[in-house]
């Protein structure tokens, strides 16, 4: 099978976030399995001296083709004009141009396959939902992707919470949208087997780790309020933030005593981090998958998280979920992890069982399986 994928190559540089994680994980997955001849296709701006991609994407060694267009302007004029036609960058035994990434892309040679990883421009209700910075997203997103939906043969997204509000609020046809999921790189798999009293911890005490950095779409309002409450039961449990944090997140973490902010950490740190760790804190108002719940249960670690968007349905019963709004009942499903030895081992075993279906190797099977059915 022939296929050429359309990337946005920066998202692809390490460290990256999860969508980068997805869109490196399938594509080199692609690349490996015998069947399938993968060729890059992406604006010529991203190309290095030495005619490859910066050496901070993993996909460097992919087979590359270019087009002499920025990639900005390009895109624009895909989603207001369908022009400049692709199909000449495209071979005539191309079988799909696949994109793992939202776009619109006009190529009439050969069936087109993109990814749509959430639609929380179009949700109503979030705290963000009326801004004018997510009113204009929402109406940027508005000028390409009915017609994406439409014309474009298969919608990939990650869970099935983002293919339903994907058919409820955009009215998607369901039988076009294929669910493939996510996957956990091998590191977290490695830590699993690594007594965590061996390894270096950031703080002595216990603690529950948050991931993504205090910011009002992780939720920052409810950890902050589940610290509150933590200090409330006299509990040496911290909370420990990786990731950027938003000024004023800042600013009310440095008054309480238990929250230890590390900033953006390097992606090796985080299963260790996630290891050492008391349980995970996923405190999320709107996730399309929410790759740290899974991470978390791979590597022996509980996971509390919000019962919010799709992590009810990614964690499922392998984990605590919670109304993150309801601070004490936050910080007791902590304590209890913490203290409770046979809850703790009893979480962990069905992170482990629950965690094992979440492989890359397995979303690539169903991208490969669904290119075959819709051929």
């Amino acid at each position: 099978m022939n296929i050429i994928s359309y990337i946005h190559p920066i998202r692809t540089y390490l460290p990256c976030t999860g969508a980068g994680r997805h869109i490196n994980n399938t594509l080199l997955g692609l690349n490996s399995r015998k069947s399938i001849d993968l060729e890059l296709f992406c604006s010529k701006q991203w190309l290095q001296a030495d005619g490859k991609l910066d050496p901070r994407s993993p996909l460097r060694e992919i087979p590359l083709k270019t087009f002499p267009l920025q990639e900005n302007l390009t895109e624009r004029l895909w989603k207001l004009t369908q022009f400049p036609k692709m199909d000449g960058y495209v071979a005539v035994n191309t079988d799909w141009l696949f994109a793992p990434m939202e776009t619109y892309i006009p190529v009439s040679r050969c069936p087109v396959a993109i990814t749509i990883y959430d639609i929380q421009v179009f949700e109503t209700d979030l705290p963000w939902s009326h801004t004018r910075q997510n009113r204009w997203s929402r109406y940027k997103w508005s000028q390409w992707i009915y017609q994406s939906l439409a014309k474009h043969q298969v919608i990939f997204t990650i869970s099935e919470f983002s293919k339903q509000r994907m058919i409820e609020l955009l009215g998607a046809d369901e039988r076009k949208i294929v669910v493939v999921g996510c996957g956990v790189e091998q590191p977290f798999n490695d830590i699993a087997a690594i007594d965590p009293t061996k390894l270096e911890r950031p703080t002595e005490a216990p603690y529950a780790l948050v991931i993504g950095g205090l910011r009002l779409k992780k939720g920052a309002d409810f950890v902050i309020g589940a610290a509150k409450e933590l200090l409330n039961h006299r509990s040496d449990l911290q909370i420990v933030v990786a990731g950027d944090s938003e000024a004023e997140y800042v600013a009310a973490a440095q008054e309480l005593p238990n929250i230890k902010l590390l900033g953006i950490v390097p992606d090796r740190d985080l299963p260790r981090l996630l290891r050492c760790a008391s349980s995970l804190l996923f405190l999320s108002y709107y996730e399309g998958f929410g790759i740290p719940a899974i991470e978390a249960m791979v590597v022996g670690t509980p996971v509390v998280a919000s019962n919010r968007a799709s992590l009810p349905e990614v964690v499922d019963t392998a984990g605590v979920i919670v109304n993150p709004e309801n601070s004490a009942s936050v910080a007791d499903a902590l304590i209890q992890l913490q203290e409770n030895s046979q809850l703790r081992t009893a979480y962990i075993q069905r992170g482990y069982e629950h965690s094992a279906q979440y492989t890359w190797s397995n979303c690539v099977d169903r991208i490969t399986t669904a290119f075959h059915t819709f051929a």
